[in-house]
């Protein structure tokens, strides 16, 4: 029997089989249009799991201002695995804190001390995760690739959760840097209200190789009620030492 082989000398033949092996061999890594993978590419984009493991603590310090042009200094204190402490100073309203232990969530303002249950927990416990960032899919194991959306004009792939029965959370990131751009939450509050908040992150800065969004826009709403306001990043440290008692909820 005679066997046809294939003429190898020919240039033109040769290139037209190494195409056809490429498009049939599998792509290395998680592919584009999955949750896998946006998520390997934000967490490429950020730094790398690897190095976001090598930091143990966080404190941030940052510039609130609302529509009025009001400023009010606010600050971040976070500790592996699972505590987190934010304070903002603001003259209508005093000192305001929120904070998580690593099981109750809380927050003090001129009217006392709370404890957030439901939707609010829910949101408190993922937030205070130090590793967040880099562990979104075990945080939210419900995570679905919803497809393209156009924002501010550049193509951003979304992902969505519904941590709880009463909540939605969505995240928006760049096609085409991997950053998260976006991050829509839909949830009930305390009393049952409806509330949307909606961040915007931009201006993605490297601190110890780590990429933060060093400029953050915000939209609140609930009961009707529409707050906007904006947030830049002055200093971001890492590895500080921060005892546990700081986290915890104040008596009064």
């Amino acid at each position: 029997m005679n066997v046809i082989r294939p003429n190898t000398g020919n240039p033109i033949l040769i290139a037209a089989l190494h195409l056809a092996l490429l498009l049939a061999a599998p792509a290395s890594g998680a592919e584009a249009g999955t949750v896998d993978g946006v998520l390997e590419k934000y967490v490429k984009a950020i730094g790398g799991k690897e190095a976001w493991n090598k930091v143990e603590s966080r404190s941030i310090k940052a510039e609130f201002a609302d529509s009025f042009g009001t400023t009010s200094g606010w600050s971040l204190q976070a500790k592996a695995p699972n505590k987190r402490l934010t304070r903002m100073e603001s003259s209508p309203w005093g000192v305001l804190l929120d904070g998580f232990d690593g099981t109750t969530a809380w927050s003090k303002n001129q009217n006392g001390v709370r404890t957030k249950v439901g939707d609010e927990l829910s949101r408190a416990e993922k937030e205070a995760d130090f590793r967040r960032e880099v562990r979104l899919k075990a945080l939210y194991p419900d995570l679905a690739f919803k497809g393209t959306e156009t924002l501010d004009g550049e193509e951003v792939q979304v992902l969505e959760s519904k941590p709880t029965p009463s909540s939605k959370e969505r995240f928006s990131f760049s096609a085409k840097t991997g950053f998260l751009v976006r991050w829509q939450s839909e949830s009930k509050s305390a009393q049952g209200n409806d509330t949307r908040v909606e961040i915007r992150y931009s201006e993605y800065r490297a601190v110890d190789g780590l990429q933060y969004p060093h400029v953050q826009q915000f939209k609140f709403s609930r009961a009707g009620r529409d707050v906007e306001f904006g947030m830049k990043v002055k200093e971001v440290k890492h590895n500080e030492k921060f005892e546990d008692s700081i986290f915890s909820k104040p008596s009064a």
